[in-house]
């Protein structure tokens, strides 16, 4: 059996609110690393030159004096996410002197590619000025930023189908979609694929189709399952299972439903 250990630990940024009159030489230089697909917070402990705390309880945007990170874009030279820290220092407990958090967020990722980027953190004052904050003692004010992706699945939106035709092949006269990739060069032997089909008034059949075919005629399909409806205007769902090069939907109605349809079909592999 394989042990993997996981550590429960804060991402820690150290600002340093004035520059360092004496040695030039780094003592705290932090990587962040962000993932996409989650919610990352991000802690910050503001220092002075001579590695102290300082009480920043009362820069709060509320009071129009606060700090705030902005991530650049090192390729673009453009900032892509800008949010305002919110201290943790209440003025008088000393474990979280000096200390304000923020979090970036899954939405905040989302348009972003995974790369590197810089950021730096400045505080905003009442005037609308911006000052600067240091990331080391040697006057550096910007620090990086990692984003990494594959650690978290992304969200794919499900593929809607809502253009049905009159199609030859095994069933001539039914209604049926356009082909849909099965993606078999990602989905394995219990390829879960999943549908939410929206009837309206429909009385009739839905098959669900398949081919190996790369580039399928209408003989090349086969059915792979079914379902059935009774003048129903619920949304069904239907899961099936295999590894298919394309996918098809067909639906046929029963000779006494003149009125009925299915009016569209989410598909998700």
């Amino acid at each position: 059996m394989q042990t993997v250990q996981r550590y429960l630990i804060n991402q820690l940024v150290i600002a340093y609110i004035n520059g360092y009159h004496g040695r030039n030489s780094k003592v705290y230089d932090r990587r962040l690393i962000l993932h996409r697909g989650v919610d990352n917070p991000v802690k910050f402990t503001f220092k002075n030159e001579d590695q102290k705390a300082q009480d920043i309880s009362a820069k709060t945007v509320a009071s129009g004096n606060y700090y705030e990170l902005n991530v650049i874009d090192s390729e673009t030279k453009k900032s892509v996410i800008t949010k305002s820290l919110t201290p943790i220092d209440d003025g008088s407990t000393l474990s979280t002197r000096g200390q304000a958090s923020c979090s970036i967020d899954e939405g905040d990722l989302l348009p972003l590619d995974a790369k590197f980027y810089n950021f730096a953190v400045r505080e905003v004052k009442t005037d609308g000025s911006r000052e600067i904050t240091y990331s080391d003692t040697g006057y550096a004010s910007a620090g990086t930023i990692e984003l990494l992706d594959g650690a978290y699945p992304e969200f794919i939106p499900s593929t809607e189908i809502n253009n049905f035709t009159a199609n030859g092949g095994i069933d001539a006269l039914a209604n049926t979609s356009s082909k849909i990739t099965g993606k078999p060069g990602i989905n394995n032997n219990k390829a879960l694929h999943t549908i939410a089909v929206y009837p309206s008034s429909f009385t009739g059949t839905l098959k669900v189709q398949g081919t190996m075919a790369v580039d399928p005629e209408n003989d090349d399909y086969f059915n792979i399952t079914s379902t059935t409806f009774s003048s129903s205007s619920t949304v069904t769902t239907l899961n099936f299972t295999g590894v298919y090069h394309n996918i098809r939907f067909t639906w046929d109605k029963d000779d006494a439903d003149t009125n009925g349809k299915i009016d569209k079909i989410l598909y998700r592999q």
